[in-house]
């Protein structure tokens, strides 16, 4: 799937610079919007939405875009933990680098509520983002991806952290 931009993998993963991983304060101004009719989330307003088959809205000069999507399935038991999260992601990150030729950023959080992690792709950044939740008996899993031209943004992160939790059903 991925052999076309396959890439020898480098064996270690992109620095953060260390003033990048510390706690920092800033201030967004949000906009909500309705996404797959299930959903509402906040999201800066620098995003514009534009008509696609999932939920994206991009900036102005079209450095920035942001996709969403949201599913829910039968909820089976399955507790919402971190093992949860690595076993949902973890195996398809792998692959972005292995046969994707995407270069991770050492920025992995897993906490019982999300997982995410960011990846260099050619001219951008990639910063991928899943929650989960359960809802009258139905798991809802929603997947948050932020494609930036540029290197890395410190601020995206943040920013993904504070859009899942604007989340409301």
């Amino acid at each position: 799937m991925f052999s076309f931009f396959k890439k020898k993998q480098k064996g270690k993963e992109l620095v953060v610079p260390p003033a990048d991983k510390g706690n920092f304060q800033f201030q967004l101004e949000l906009k909500p919007y309705l996404i797959d009719n299930l959903l509402t989330i906040q999201l800066p307003i620098e995003f514009i939405p534009y008509e696609s088959d999932k939920f994206r809205a991009k900036t102005e000069n079209g450095k920035k875009s942001i996709s969403i999507a949201s599913y829910q399935k039968e909820w089976k038991g399955e507790n919402i933990n971190k093992k949860f999260f690595e076993e949902l992601k973890l195996n398809l990150f792998d692959r972005f680098v292995n046969e994707g030729g995407y270069e991770a950023y050492d920025d992995l959080k897993v906490t019982d509520e999300f997982i995410r992690k960011s990846f260099k792709v050619e001219e951008e950044t990639q910063y991928y983002f899943t929650s989960a939740r359960l809802i009258n008996n139905n798991l809802i899993i929603t997947e948050y991806i932020i494609r930036e031209i540029g290197l890395y943004n410190r601020y995206m992160m943040p920013t993904l952290e504070i859009i899942n939790r604007s989340v409301t059903f």
